[in-house]
C-alpha cells in the first residue's frame, strides 16, 4: 500500500480492528526504510490515535514501531507489550534528574549540550524544544543560566514551567529589580531588551535564545527589536558561555561562523497534521460562511488565526451569533468583571459570556495569560487569535483555522504560515491535529536566517552596527559609521546613547531642538509632568522624527492626538477610566468595542512601550543642547517611567506580567507593600489571604488563588 492509502484507512471511521495488523505491516515498510522513515513516523502517529483498535498483539507490535521510530515518550502508556530491548531503550532515553522521557531528536541534542557544544536547533513546534533546556537546568552543573524569549507572555510561560520543575532548586530573575542569590542556579528568563539592561551578565555559564530566527532584522516587524536581540546574542555570546538556540522551519543560519556550534534542521514531529485547503476569495461572505460551518462540526479545542484585533472581533461576533449562541454559565463571572473593569461594550466581554475567547495585542497581558488557561483547562472550546498567540505560547488545540492569510496587511510568507499550522495537535494528547486554511496557503520557500552581525553589508541598520566595539566592525561598516558621524550636530557619545534611533534621524531631530530652544529656553526645561505646550512640543517631534508611521499606524494621527492619550491615560479610576474616555469620544459611525481594541493596543505599543523610549532620546539630546545654549537641562526620566508605568507603581505593572490584572492589585496594594523589589512584593502576595478581604469579589479573590499557585 501507498503512504496516503495506508493514511486513508487508519482513518477511515468503519476501520475495523480485524485490518490492523495488515496496517501495522505495512506502516512497518516504512517505518524501517531510512528514505521513507519521515512518513513511518507519521503513520505510527496516526496508529497511536486508533490504538483502542489494537488486541494486545497489536500493541506489541505498535510498541516495537514506536521504538523504531524514536517516540519514546509515547511508549509510557505501552510498557507492559513492550519487549525486553525496547524497554532499555526506553530507560536510556531518560534524562537525569527529570522525570520525562527524550524522543530521539531531543536525546541527539540533549548529549550534544551537555558535552559542551554550542547548538543551533530548527525543529517544528510539536518536537518538545524546551524540555532540553529543562534538562539541562537539571543536571545543575551551570551555574547562571540566561534564557531570552520575545515576548513578556513567554518569560511568564517559561517561569511557570521550569518553577513548577525546581521550584526550590533555582532563582528565577525576569524583572530589573530582582536579583541573582548567592549559593543557587540563578536562571534569568528575559526579553532581549531587559539583557541588554542588565549590568550582571558577564558570567553566564549557558544561554538560550528562544525563536531565533528573530535575529534577522530583514523577518522581524520590529526591526528594533531584532536589533536589541542580535545585540543581546551578541553581549552573552562575547563572555564564552555556551549557547543552545531555537526555532522552527529555518533551512540554514549564515553570520555565526566565528562561532563553533552544530546546526541541526530537523522535520521531526511528534504530532501529525491534516491539512484542508479551501482556496475561498478574500471579499465576499464565502469564509465566514465556511468557519461557521467547520465551527459547528468542531467538538475539540481550535484556534481560530486572524491577521488583527479587528478581524478577531468580527469572527468572535460570527461565532456568537452563528454557533455559540447559548450562554456558558461558567464564564458568566469573568465576563462581568471586564465588563466592569474594562468597559461594558467591548466584544472580549460578549464573547466570553458564550465561551468564545480572544487573544490579541490590544488585550492587557493578564487577561491574555487567562483566555489561554481557560482554553487549556477545557473552559472554552475557542480562542480567536492573532499573532501574539501564535510565536511560542503553548496551547492544547486539536484544531487551526486560518481565517485570514495575513499579518496585519501584509500576506503571510511561507515561514508564518507553517508557525501557524504547528499549533495544531498536542504531543500526548491530540496525535493528528487539523488545519483548515480558507484562503490560499502561501507557496512553498526555504528560509534561510541572516545574523546581521556577522553578515555586515550596507543593509545592515546603522543603529546596530553603532553599538557594537570597532574590533567587531568591517571595514565597510567603519568608512559607513565615519560618514554618518563626521557631520552630525550631536556628539558622538550622544548618538550612542541613543543608538537604538538612525545617526541621521537623531541629526534632523537635534537641529530641530536645537531651533525650539533658541526660541523658547524653557520648552525642554521641566522635570516631572509637563505643561500642555510642553508636552505637545515633545509629541510634535516623536510624530514628525521617531514614530510618526508606526503611530498613524495604531490610530494615533497627530500631536494633539499623542498628548490626549497620554493625559487621558493619568487618570485616578486607571485603565477604566481612560477606556471611558476613549469611549466618550467615538463617533456615531464608529464601533465603541473597536475603538477599545484601538485604545488598549495604544497603551501596550505607544503609551508604555515606544513613547518613553522616544522620550529618553529627546531627553538625552536637549540636555547635550542645553549645554551648549548655558540652559538648565530639563530632566524627562521620572515621567519616562511614570507614563511606562501607567502612573502606577511599577511593582504593581510587573504583576501584570504574573497574570495578575493592576485592577486586582491596586485593591490589595495595602498588603503588598512595601512597593521596592519585586521578589517582596510577590512574597507578600504568596501568604495573602485573598478570601479575607472584603475589597474582593468571589471572582477576584479565585483569580487570586490562581495566581498564587503559579508563583
Amino acid at each position: 500500500m501507498e503512504y496516503s492509502e495506508i493514511r486513508d484507512a487508519i482513518q477511515r471511521d468503519d476501520l475495523q480492528s480485524s485490518e490492523i495488523f495488515d496496517i501495522l505491516r505495512f506502516t512497518s515498510r516504512y517505518v524501517n526504510n531510512k528514505d521513507t522513515a519521515s512518513d513511518g513516523r507519521d503513520l505510527v502517529i496516526r496508529l497511536l490515535a486508533r490504538q483502542e483498535l489494537c488486541g494486545d498483539f497489536e500493541l506489541r507490535v505498535l510498541t516495537s514501531l514506536i521504538r523504531n521510530v524514536g517516540l519514546y515518550p509515547y511508549m509510557s502508556d505501552v510498557l507492559q507489550f513492550a519487549d525486553d530491548d525496547d524497554r532499555i531503550a526506553y530507560e536510556l532515553h531518560r534524562p537525569d534528574n527529570v522525570p520525562e522521557v527524550f524522543h530521539s531528536l531531543q536525546a541527539r541534542i540533549y548529549y550534544r549540550l551537555r558535552g559542551g557544544a554550542n547548538v543551533v536547533l530548527s525543529a517544528p513546534t510539536s518536537a518538545g524544544k524546551s524540555l532540553v533546556v529543562d534538562a539541562i537546568i537539571a543536571l545543575e552543573k551551570y551555574k547562571k543560566i540566561v534564557i531570552v524569549v520575545p515576548t513578556l507572555a513567554l518569560i511568564d510561560e517559561t517561569r511557570k514551567r521550569i518553577s513548577r520543575k525546581f521550584r526550590d532548586r533555582i532563582n528565577v530573575i525576569t524583572h530589573p529589580s530582582q536579583t541573582a542569590k548567592s549559593g543557587t542556579l540563578n536562571i534569568y528568563v528575559l526579553t532581549q531588551e531587559r539583557v541588554r539592561q542588565r549590568i550582571d551578565l558577564t558570567n553566564v555559564d549557558f544561554f538560550v535564545i528562544d525563536e531565533f530566527y528573530k535575529l534577522d532584522f530583514k523577518r522581524d516587524d520590529d526591526k528594533q527589536r531584532a536589533i536589541q536581540l542580535n545585540l543581546a546574542f551578541h553581549q552573552l555570546a562575547s563572555t564564552g558561555a555556551q549557547f543552545y538556540m531555537l526555532g522552527p522551519n529555518i533551512e540554514a543560519i549564515r553570520g555565526l561562523e566565528r562561532y563553533e556550534f552544530h546546526f541541526i534542521p530537523s522535520t521531526y514531529a511528534t504530532v501529525a497534521v491534516d491539512v484542508v485547503n479551501y482556496n475561498l476569495p478574500t471579499l465576499g461572505n464565502d469564509r465566514s460562511d465556511k468557519l461557521v460551518e467547520i465551527s459547528r462540526e468542531i467538538v475539540s479545542p481550535t484556534l481560530i488565526y486572524c491577521q488583527g484585533p479587528t478581524s478577531a472581533s468580527r469572527v468572535a461576533k460570527t461565532l456568537i451569533r452563528e454557533v455559540m449562541t447559548d450562554l456558558v454559565p461558567a464564564c458568566a463571572d469573568a465576563a462581568e468583571w471586564i465588563r466592569k473593569n474594562y468597559h461594558e461594550e467591548w466584544v472580549v466581554a460578549k464573547a466570553l459570556d458564550h465561551g468564545v475567547g480572544l487573544h490579541h495585542g490590544g488585550i492587557p497581558r493578564s487577561l491574555q495569560q487567562y483566555m489561554v488557561r481557560l482554553f487549556n483547562d477545557g473552559a472554552i472550546k475557542f480562542l480567536v487569535c492573532t499573532s501574539t498567540l501564535i510565536e511560542g505560547v503553548n496551547t492544547v488545540a486539536e484544531n487551526v483555522i486560518v481565517y485570514d492569510r495575513r499579518r496585519n496587511n501584509k500576506l503571510l510568507d511561507f515561514f508564518t504560515y507553517k508557525n501557524i499550522q504547528g499549533r495544531a495537535g498536542r504531543m500526548g494528547r491530540y496525535f493528528v491535529g487539523k488545519v483548515f486554511i480558507l484562503e490560499q496557503a502561501p507557496a512553498n520557500a526555504e528560509v534561510t536566517v541572516d545574523y546581521p552581525i556577522g553578515t555586515q553589508d550596507q543593509d545592515t541598520p546603522l543603529s546596530l552596527i553603532m553599538q557594537l566595539d570597532d574590533g567587531d566592525l568591517t571595514e565597510e561598516s567603519r568608512a559607513r559609521l565615519s560618514d554618518a558621524l563626521s557631520e552630525n550636530f550631536l556628539s558622538i557619545e550622544t548618538i550612542k546613547l541613543n543608538g537604538s534611533v538612525e545617526p541621521g534621524i537623531q541629526d534632523n531631530l537635534a537641529r530641530d531642538v536645537w531651533e525650539l530652544m533658541r526660541q523658547d529656553r524653557t520648552l525642554f526645561a521641566w522635570r516631572n509632568i509637563p505643561s500642555q505646550v510642553q508636552l505637545l512640543t515633545i509629541c510634535r517631534l516623536v510624530i514628525k522624527h521617531l514614530d510618526g508611521h508606526r503611530l498613524n499606524g495604531l490610530g494615533v494621527a497627530s500631536p494633539d492626538s499623542l498628548a490626549w492619550h497620554l493625559r487621558a491615560l493619568h487618570n485616578i479610576d486607571g485603565i477604566a477610566g481612560y477606556l471611558r474616555e476613549v469611549a466618550n469620544g467615538v463617533l456615531p459611525h464608529q464601533d465603541v468595542s473597536d475603538k477599545i481594541d484601538e485604545a488598549l493596543k495604544i497603551v501596550r505599543n505607544i503609551l508604555t512601550y515606544k513613547f518613553p523610549q522616544d522620550l529618553m532620546v529627546i531627553h538625552r539630546i536637549q540636555s547635550e543642547l542645553s549645554g551648549r545654549l548655558d540652559i538648565t537641562p530639563g530632566d524627562f526620566g521620572y515621567y519616562a517611567e511614570s507614563v511606562e508605568n501607567m502612573f502606577m507603581p511599577s511593582m504593581l505593572i510587573a504583576l501584570e506580567e504574573y497574570g495578575l490584572p493592576t485592577q486586582i492589585s491596586r485593591k490589595i496594594r495595602a498588603n503588598l507593600e512595601p512597593l521596592f523589589e519585586l521578589d517582596v512584593v510577590l512574597s507578600n502576595l504568596r501568604i495573602f489571604d485573598p478570601h479575607a478581604s472584603a475589597d474582593l469579589s468571589n471572582f477576584e479573590k479565585s483569580f487570586v488563588s490562581a495566581i498564587q499557585q503559579a508563583i
